[in-house]
């Protein structure tokens, strides 16, 4: 099962986790460069913003005037978007990762997820690809024996709560379909028809 390990995709999530992906990259790249589309080539009208200007302000400030703005937000939209707990030290910790993992901190945005309990999560995803529909329930016993075997039970104590667990899953990997054992296998082309 060590093996199965898939990132994080945006394509694994629906259609309004897809929204809120861009809305929380959008609020990084625009502390990161002072445009919202994480390029002066695509600035959108009115950018830079003042306090994201590159020529005027620091990375850090920008980073400082970004968790300003979030906290500023009503807590219902911040905690739909998952920024309702972003530092500049979750920003430095994004960007550090950024080049190798592109949208993949961005998306996890969970700070109880840590790396170990992401990777088992994607492990256990990967193994229900191959199998008939898998409860959540049996999802969360997976993850932990996945955790509990590759890293013992110390890390096993930092598995969240089934409701995160749950909610993380839904965000990462969207709703539930039928018939998830089809979902990973190639098509098998048919031998051609003889002449």
């Amino acid at each position: 099962m060590d093996d199965c390990r898939q990132p994080a995709r945006f394509e694994d999530l629906d259609r309004d986790g897809q929204q809120r992906l861009q809305l929380r990259l959008a609020h990084f790249l625009e502390a990161e460069s002072g445009f919202r589309s994480g390029s002066r080539h695509w600035a959108r009208e009115g950018e830079p913003r003042p306090e994201y200007d590159s020529d005027r302000t620091t990375l850090t400030e920008r980073r400082l005037a970004k968790v300003a703005e979030l906290k500023a937000l009503h807590p219902d939209d911040a905690q739909r978007l998952g920024l309702g707990r972003v530092s500049e030290r979750t920003l430095r910790r994004w960007a550090a990762a950024w080049p190798e993992q592109g949208i993949t901190p961005v998306l996890r945005g969970h700070r109880s997820i840590t790396s170990e309990v992401a990777e088992s999560i994607h492990a256990v995803h990967a193994e229900c690809l191959h199998r008939s529909r898998v409860g959540m329930k049996t999802k969360e016993r997976m993850i932990h024996q996945f955790v509990r075997e590759k890293y013992g039970t110390a890390v096993e104590e930092k598995i969240p709560h089934y409701t995160t667990l749950s909610k993380v899953w839904r965000e990462w990997f969207g709703p539930e379909s039928g018939r998830q054992r089809y979902l990973a296998r190639p098509q098998q082309s048919r031998p051609a028809a003889p002449p």
